[in-house]
């Protein structure tokens, strides 16, 4: 396809926005985050052509579904297209597992009533965080804005795939003693471990929400271990 022959909507650039924004991402996810209502056989197309007009780069990784996935990053075109886009963060292979399992995570908190009364009305990937990261902060996987018909809120979304030591974990809690505004949610592999990072935060003072991955993306709304209130509960509780 023709560079030239390519005219881009609105959903073209919020597609191209989420891949600057995420590093990489898969179909499947584009569709849950920007366009649920899309196939993904749909939208794969048009990723595509957004791909052989620049605008995308598309990469393939050996091992994922049916042999291979296909991830999609920003291109050079795209990069050029906003000021904000000109330096796009890209991850490195030994980050790839985290990088999916992050964007993964974003699908499921947009999914609408994952959240009970809670809407994602705003998100931010690595990209944007790191813009305006400063040394010695927390640094969040995810930052996503909240809001009901009467309250708001926000989250530093931290995912957690096991690996990290007790004591990494604390010191990445630790962070957010700096900046007592901020509250995180932490999604990790199970249930035990988001209890005893909840049991963690606690000793520490830390203002955090710990759930699992499995109750994520299954829960409706989700329960979380609220270390500020110091019991489980629905996370649209939150709002009270």
């Amino acid at each position: 396809m023709s560079t030239a022959a390519i005219t881009l909507t609105k959903r073209d650039h919020a597609l191209i926005r989420a891949t600057w924004s995420l590093g990489l991402v898969s179909a499947s996810v584009l569709r849950d985050v920007i366009s649920p209502a899309t196939s993904v056989k749909t939208l794969s197309g048009r990723l595509s052509e957004l791909t052989a007009a620049g605008f995308l780069r598309r990469t393939r990784v050996v091992g994922g579904p049916a042999g291979h996935l296909w991830l999609y990053g920003i291109g050079r075109r795209g990069a050029a297209a906003d000021p904000a886009f000109a330096r796009p963060w890209r991850p490195p292979e030994f980050h790839l597992p985290h990088t999916l399992e992050v964007a993964e995570t974003l699908a499921a908190l947009v999914t609408p009533g994952r959240l009970g009364r809670l809407r994602v009305t705003e998100w931010q990937g690595q990209a944007e965080l790191r813009a305006w990261h400063r040394p010695g902060e927390a640094m969040a996987d995810l930052y996503v804005r909240w809001s009901t018909d009467d309250a708001s809120g926000g989250w530093h979304v931290e995912v957690d795939r096991g690996t990290e030591s007790r004591h990494a974990l604390r010191r990445k809690l630790f962070r957010y003693l700096h900046t007592p505004d901020r509250v995180a949610l932490v999604v990790t592999t199970s249930d035990e471990r988001a209890r005893n990072i909840a049991r963690l935060a606690r000793e520490l003072g830390a203002r955090v929400l710990t759930t699992d991955r499995q109750t994520l993306r299954s829960g409706a709304p989700v329960l979380v271990y609220d270390v500020i209130k110091g019991c489980r509960r629905p996370v649209d509780d939150m709002a009270s």
